[in-house]
């Protein structure tokens, strides 16, 4: 895929000439009627489409058969998108690849199965206004009608979930008021994420918060620690989290948003194998075994207050392996 122009032309970064203050990263491999949703809630906005840019980094393994035509061809015409690809290296390298071409100050990372509600991303922006390494995770809510929907091989207007419950991008727009409809629930790692900054005495796991979707953080801050670690390549089970461990190691702050983000989940019924491994690779390359333990808490086989006790001195003490290949 080949950039897209913007809306606008572009200065240098901070430069005050450039009028983006907020770029969003979506990475996204073979996803059609999700990410028409996720495309289309981006262009409903409040925020001035002068005022920020989408990414869309396309990451899979053939991009010249991964036909994103249709989808690109229904988004709103305004948005200002631009596209790349990353020949399938998983999603820490499109996450990086969008953070690379972004212009604006603040990055927002977004992931292709998730749809923002209208001020979503001027709330993100003016979490932002004051200067420091702040991490800021919005509310994400899963529709849970949908977890057992795959996503259709061919674009299609709506997509069907439990009991014929259906979702289109004209539902969109009052998708607040009827989200009740559709199974709403939080995750197991979103119920953490608030718990962990919620209750005292779990300062050292503010980094659970560092969510791969809707969370937001200043460019300089995310390039300061290295951006994801590519060392996983493929592999899922936390990139994000892993970055959050690295930037609260150096010194960064979490914080929470109330604006939400609606997530049209989907089924692994592979879960708790994938984390455990994903999680014993982390504790390796950290130099660290305790960080293995987070494959078994997201599996749900540890308590959060044992997690913290095993991790307290693990977190503070991270090591920051960087941005590497694989």
């Amino acid at each position: 895929m080949t950039p897209t122009p913007t809306s606008s032309s572009p200065g240098p970064p901070g430069s005050g000439t450039d009028p983006v203050g907020l770029s969003v990263v979506v990475p996204t491999r073979d996803r059609t009627t999700r990410l028409l949703l996720t495309l289309t809630a981006l262009g409903r906005q409040t925020l001035p489409p002068e005022r920020y840019e989408v990414i869309l980094v396309n990451d899979a393994a053939d991009a010249a058969g991964s036909d994103l035509t249709q989808v690109l061809a229904a988004v709103p015409a305004h948005l200002p998108l631009r596209t790349a690809a990353t020949g399938g290296r998983g999603p820490a390298r499109a996450r990086n690849e969008g953070a690379a071409l972004a212009r604006g100050d603040v990055l927002l990372f977004l992931d292709d199965d998730t749809v923002a509600t209208p001020g979503l991303l001027e709330a993100h922006l003016r979490a932002h206004e004051s200067a420091g390494a702040l991490v800021v995770h919005g509310a994400v809510t899963d529709l849970s009608a949908f977890a057992l929907t795959p996503d259709p091989a061919v674009l299609r207007p709506a997509l069907v979930g439990a009991r014929g419950r259906s979702i289109d991008a004209a539902g969109l727009v009052d998708l607040a008021e009827h989200a009740r409809l559709f199974g709403p629930r939080r995750s197991f790692i979103e119920r953490t994420a608030r718990a962990v900054l919620d209750a005292p005495g779990h300062e050292p796991l503010h980094w659970l918060a560092c969510i791969g979707t809707n969370t937001s953080v200043r460019r300089s801050v995310f390039g300061r620690v290295g951006g994801f670690d590519e060392h996983y390549g493929e592999r899922w089970g936390g990139e994000d989290l892993e970055l959050g461990l690295r930037l609260k190691a150096t010194g960064a702050a979490f914080a929470l948003l109330d604006a939400t983000a609606y997530h049209l989940p989907g089924a692994r019924r592979d879960a708790a194998d994938l984390l455990a491994t994903f999680w014993r690779l982390v504790a390796e390359r950290h130099g660290d075994p305790r960080l293995a333990e987070v494959g078994a808490f997201l599996a749900g086989r540890l308590p959060l207050a044992r997690l913290a006790d095993l991790l307290a001195p693990a977190a503070a003490s991270a090591a920051v392996p960087g941005r590497a290949g694989p």
